[in-house]
């Protein structure tokens, strides 16, 4: 989180600044925690694993709007370098989940964008008091993740087919997971770019004042 006094209605508050790997960038007053731009309980999608109790709604704040995609994945999403490798990508967003964000993993192998992984990350956000705008690094590399009934963890491990994936057990629960940086045969990423951004938000009228791409392909 970061502290920051904000211009709001004319007024100086003292806010705090929560940017999230959802994308969301949350701000609250931080000597009443109510928020100084409105968040919406908004439905999300459902239908996750067998046993599993989902949240109807989440927290979706009506500004700034989101620093990355958080629509569904579609087969023309797909990216690669050559034919073979764009063919191959939109064959695998063809076979599996996507409905947006908070589409919750499941046995069947979902596509999640913003992925774990953000998002932001750890870093944070930086502000400029002068100007009253944020500055947030974000990502936007979907992960492949699914879950894994505890009797057939040991199979899926063993079988080689999923060698570049992080499996997790997750004692205590029915399933185990799986999940990877969804990328080509190549190793680049299967939606198309930008993957990573940098975005400059107006804090007193909650709006996006420019975004431009950040990284390199390598």
């Amino acid at each position: 989180p970061t502290l920051a006094t904000l211009i709001h209605d004319g007024k100086p508050v003292a806010a705090v600044i929560q940017v999230t790997k959802t994308g969301f960038l949350y701000t609250f007053n931080r000597d009443t925690g109510a928020p100084i731009f409105p968040i919406e309980e908004r439905p999300v999608p459902q239908d996750g694993a067998p046993g599993e109790q989902l949240s109807k709604t989440q927290p979706f704040p009506v500004a700034p709007p989101p620093l990355v995609r958080q629509t569904p994945v579609k087969p023309d999403d797909a990216f690669g370098v050559l034919y073979f490798d764009t063919r191959s990508c939109r064959k695998h967003i063809e076979q599996d989940r996507s409905e947006g964000i908070f589409t919750p993993p499941s046995t069947q192998e979902t596509i999640m964008l913003p992925s774990n992984a953000g998002g932001a990350n750890w870093g944070s956000i930086a502000f400029d008091p002068q100007r009253q705008i944020v500055i947030a690094n974000t990502m936007e590399l979907p992960f492949l993740v699914a879950l894994i009934p505890r009797d057939k963890i040991d199979a899926e491990y063993d079988s080689g087919k999923y060698k570049d994936f992080e499996f997790a057990e997750q004692h205590g629960t029915p399933y185990g997971m799986r999940r990877k940086a969804f990328t080509s045969f190549l190793g680049g990423p299967c939606v198309k770019p930008p993957w990573g951004t940098l975005t400059a938000v107006d804090m007193q009228h909650g709006t996006i004042k420019w975004q431009i791409p950040l990284g390199v392909t390598p």
